[in-house]
């Protein structure tokens, strides 16, 4: 509904906030489609599915990606080595990303919406049919688009400016500055890759008649996921294998993998 339709919120109890604070969501709502009762059978099996995720990613890891990127800035290595290696974790990073999807989106969010009786499992949609960038970005994370759609494309298109293309930028360019804030606070490092196949994302997301079949989008999905996981791996090892720059931001900025 546009805001002119939606009544004023009443002011939230503490008990409503502490249940959003906790449920599957990032939309407020005073109140939430709940189910009648909790099958702890259900949260069991998920949080068993959740553990069992977590020591698969990490075979994956272990196995599949450090013992090639570990030996970064101990031994000189040509460009040709990063491109062999970017193609040779293409299948790695797309396993890894279908299984963190899988981890985050089924297992975790089931759980937490069992355990509150919280109704609406939709959490994502069949994004592994996608067609078109389009199409993948509706339906991968809907928790998330939810949010971004709630508060920032109908706020600028609202109240700002009647523009599409202005709204859809300004919620491309929230999701890439809050997704890598979380990668540069989780690695203790700032390596914007992510936020560069964000924008690129962003010009493919406009030109929908680029990539539309559902092979390329998989193609293209694992050369991005193994360019992510590559780069953000060799920064990883070379802050641990290459001597620091004596001044703190400049190291914290520039990534130390250009000049180890």
């Amino acid at each position: 509904k546009p805001h002119s339709e939606t009544p004023p919120p009443n002011e939230p109890k503490f008990s409503q906030y502490l249940y959003f604070f906790f449920a599957p969501t990032l939309v407020y709502r005073d109140e939430y489609p709940r189910t009648e009762r909790v099958r702890w059978m259900v949260v069991i099996r998920n949080l068993v599915e959740f553990a069992l995720t977590i020591f698969y990613l990490t075979f994956i890891w272990e196995s599949l990606v450090s013992p090639i990127y570990r030996v970064f800035g101990t031994q000189y290595l040509d460009r040709m080595w990063l491109v062999k290696n970017i193609i040779k974790t293409s299948i790695s990073g797309i396993l890894y990303l279908a299984t963190f999807n899988y981890l985050l989106f089924h297992t975790w969010m089931n759980a937490w919406a069992e355990m509150l009786q919280f109704a609406d499992r939709l959490f994502y949609k069949d994004w592994w049919n996608s067609t078109t960038y389009h199409m993948y970005f509706r339906t991968w994370n809907v928790i998330v688009y939810d949010w971004l759609y709630t508060y920032i494309y109908k706020d600028m298109y609202e109240i700002v400016v009647p523009y599409r293309m202005l709204s859809a930028t300004t919620v491309f360019f929230t999701s890439a500055i809050v997704h890598e804030y979380i990668f540069a606070f989780a690695f203790g490092f700032f390596y914007p890759v992510l936020f560069i196949l964000f924008i690129t994302g962003f010009f493919i997301f406009f030109v929908r008649k680029t990539i539309n079949n559902n092979l390329l989008i998989w193609l293209t999905l694992s050369l991005g996921t193994s360019i992510l996981f590559s780069l953000q791996t060799i920064e990883f090892y070379a802050r641990q294998n290459c001597s620091p720059h004596p001044n703190y931001y400049v190291d914290l900025f520039i990534p130390r993998s250009w000049n180890c």
